[in-house]
């Protein structure tokens, strides 16, 4: 038995089906979207995407040049681009939150003692116990994601792009999207309205009390106080891209309503594993050098030998490996 459910949409009447576990999802017939118990929720907001297949290409080969220096990267070919929508919480709300603890910290004093030809200075360490009693007002606009667990490439690394670019969300507006990309598919998200809320609100308690911690050395009390502004579902346009270069695949994820390079794989190739590697044997040979002519310096050999260490580290790392990884 199939456990795909079947919804109407309440906008359009359009047929739906829908898996089980999508919380809110979206009509593809009109974009409406709809909660799980059927009904709508319209206070849907999308990132509008200011990109095509054009400049895709030419994002693409400008990452390759930049990133791709000492590389060789030549021959590459895009075979293919998927534009996604993804799904998205964004909780606002106005927090207060009020914390009392201190702070202990230790300072040095000086103070004159004795007197006559016995007077003196003399230097102390003090402890110091300051009361702390303060508190913390913000605006906020928290992101979460909308499907848990996702394997969808740079999907986990977005969260804070899309907060910077929120004030830029504008309301859904399908027939817009159409206009702008026809190709766009829809992610539903796995969280709901009441979960998302929830979340929101730990997000906002637990930032608090971390501030409230980092500004004392013992928090006695922390008590925060939330009202809910709004809470939106919001759909980011992804551009998931594959491009291959000598038999292997290579995956990108750009943001469409900026362009941004969320994340990307860049090949490590056989001629950046020569320039790298000839240039760490000069280096390791440049310290050794001037560990040999400044022996009778202490500090010299040691720093050579840190950096040597550190140099050696890099290589291992990013030399042998077929792919690197830059966001």
């Amino acid at each position: 038995m199939s456990l795909i459910k079947k919804f109407q949409c309440p906008h359009c009447n359009a047929p739906m089906d829908v898996n089980p576990e999508d919380a809110i999802f979206n009509c593809v017939s009109c974009g409406q979207a709809v909660l799980a118990d059927g009904s709508k929720f319209d206070n849907h907001h999308i990132l509008r995407n200011t990109l095509n297949q054009k400049k895709i290409h030419n994002i693409v080969k400008e990452f390759i040049r930049k990133k791709g220096f000492m590389r060789g990267i030549k021959g590459y070919k895009i075979t293919n681009i998927t534009p996604t929508l993804m799904p998205f919480w964004v909780v606002t709300s106005d927090a207060y939150t009020h914390f009392v603890g201190y702070l202990r910290y230790t300072e040095t004093r000086t103070r004159t003692v004795g007197t006559g030809k016995n007077r003196r200075t003399v230097t102390e360490s003090v402890t110091v116990y300051r009361p702390i009693d303060r508190e913390i007002r913000e605006k906020r606009a928290d992101v979460l994601l909308g499907r848990r667990g996702s394997s969808i490439f740079g999907y986990d690394r977005i969260k804070d792009i899309v907060r910077a670019e929120f004030p830029n969300a504008v309301p859904f507006n399908h027939d817009q999207l159409l206009a702008d990309e026809k190709e766009f598919n829809y992610l539903s998200s796995e969280i709901d309205l009441e979960a998302a809320n929830q979340l929101g609100k730990t997000i906002v308690f637990d930032n608090h009390r971390a501030q409230a911690e980092r500004a004392c050395t013992k928090v006695f009390d922390c008590a925060t106080q939330l009202t809910y502004t709004g809470t939106y579902f919001l759909h980011a346009p992804v551009w998931q891209i594959e491009y291959e270069f000598k038999g292997e695949t290579y995956r990108m994820a750009i943001l469409g309503s900026s362009g941004k390079i969320i994340i990307g794989e860049i090949p490590v190739t056989t001629v950046f594993r020569i320039i790298f590697l000839s240039l760490t044997v000069l280096i390791l040979g440049g310290a050794g050098v001037l560990s040999y002519f400044f022996q009778t310096l202490v500090y010299v050999p040691i720093i050579a030998g840190i950096v040597a260490a550190a140099v050696g580290f890099f290589t291992l790392k990013n030399t042998f490996k077929p792919k690197s990884v830059v966001d």
